[in-house]
């Protein structure tokens, strides 16, 4: 049984800086959960540039990840993709060999 590794990538605007990392800390609560990791790092090359990284005990983790039903969350992921900065997000999946 393979690990799936998902990351997404992006900037937030400064002025968004606060209400981005308060949504990240409440969304880190709701997603930890069932063997899933849930993380969010803030990279090097600039700031306010942040990947979110999920890594999914296996394979149908990550597609029943889509099926969840947790409104909580889906909310809070809105909220901090309406953040990203000209919309671009850049989306990576993989799985362990």
């Amino acid at each position: 049984m393979s690990r799936v590794l998902f990351t997404v990538s992006y900037e937030i605007p400064e002025g968004n800086r606060a209400k981005y990392l308060e949504l990240v800390s409440k969304l880190k609560d709701i997603l930890n959960t069932d063997g899933i990791s849930y993380s969010v790092f803030e990279l090097e090359k600039g700031h306010n540039q942040f990947q979110e990284v999920y890594i999914y005990p296996s394979e149908e983790a990550y597609e029943a990840s889509d099926d969840a039903d947790n409104a909580e969350a889906d909310d809070l992921i809105q909220q901090i993709y309406s953040m990203v900065k000209d919309k671009k997000a850049q989306y990576v999946r993989a799985t362990e060999i």
